[in-house]
């Protein structure tokens, strides 16, 4: 049987020990680049099992019809976005994910805090360019922090938060007061998250009700001093109304992990601030996550072929048909 792994772009899982398990059993295909449809069609179609790396390949209607010989699509991660699931289901193909990835994601978040308040990449360039600059940081400790969703990423944010002393706030379009105060966090309106926290996390998911939830009203009644953090989706917020309060320095700055559009195109008018701090979409790559993707979806595959005992199906549906 043929495992193809997809969009090892980093070539982190080439030489990756785990390999040699999946290799006893099956025959291992592995790609590091951003093929064409064509070839990426090529590569799968008589493939018994795709291990996709997140949400970096498309499996749509058209694609998911070619593949004659699928019997499972192991998933990275436990994002489905990029997957047509109702022709998944009509076609009768399971998808096995592997939950986690909110650890490194919440690392990210507090490192963003901690490089904005202590003015980090200014005085990094400063002191390379032989200037001592004299300057004094901003404490967390007593500060607000404000979190947009209050999932596994948005709770492990607040726990780091309390440790430093800060105050936690939280408001999501599903939260409700009596879940909030059982992680110790007090429930708001988005308004008064907004009005009152020096740190405004995003950390809710990407779903219709949340596209665009933050617009150029929300960034006018945010603090002056306030971070913006958003390493969820870049369509949770109207990003060309987060540029223009950058530029007039209606916040504090923003940092950010993703984007409306990915890559930045060298023309953006995000590169051009200085009240920014940009990343490429890291948030859930450590080394530690792509261990744990490849671990479990070795073990959702030997589970599915040889225990036949399907494991962490997200589409359980289709197994009793």
């Amino acid at each position: 049987m043929k495992v193809v792994i997809l969009d090892d772009w980093e070539q982190f899982l080439l030489h990756h020990p785990k390999l040699d398990m999946l290799k006893q059993h099956f025959d291992v295909e592995i790609y590091h680049d951003k093929p064409t449809a064509e070839v990426l069609l090529q590569r799968i179609m008589h493939a018994d099992v795709v291990i996709p790396i997140r949400e970096r390949t498309a499996f749509t209607r058209e694609m998911l019809e070619q593949l004659k010989n699928i019997k499972l699509i192991a998933q990275t991660g436990s994002g489905l976005a990029h997957i047509d699931m109702e022709a998944a289901n009509r076609l009768h193909i399971p998808i096995a994910t592997t939950p986690g990835g909110s650890s490194s994601v919440v690392e990210l978040i507090v490192g963003f805090m901690i490089a904005f308040s202590r003015q980090l990449i200014l005085l990094h360039e400063e002191i390379k360019n032989n200037n001592w600059k004299d300057a004094v940081g901003i404490s967390l400790e007593n500060k607000t922090v404000g979190i947009i969703g209050l999932g596994k990423i948005g709770t492990g944010v607040a726990e780091i938060a309390k440790t430093f002393h800060m105050n936690v706030i939280s408001w999501g379009p599903r939260l409700t007061k009596e879940r909030a105060l059982k992680q110790g966090v007090t429930y708001v309106s988005l308004d008064k998250l907004l009005q009152q926290s020096h740190f405004v996390v995003i950390a809710v998911r990407l779903v219709p009700e949340t596209r665009k939830l933050l617009s150029e009203r929300h960034f006018n009644i945010m603090r002056k001093d306030a971070l913006l953090i958003n390493t969820a989706r870049g369509e949770i917020l109207d990003e060309d109304a987060l540029v223009f309060a950058l530029q007039q320095r209606q916040i504090g700055g923003a940092a950010l992990d993703v984007y409306s559009s990915e890559p930045l195109v060298p023309e953006h008018p995000l590169l051009k601030l200085d009240n920014v701090i940009l990343s490429p979409h890291i948030g859930w790559k450590t080394d530690h996550i792509f261990n744990q993707f490849l671990t479990v979806s070795i073990e959702n595959i030997i589970s599915y072929f040889h225990d036949h005992k399907p494991i962490r199906i997200a589409n359980p549906e289709v197994l009793k048909r």
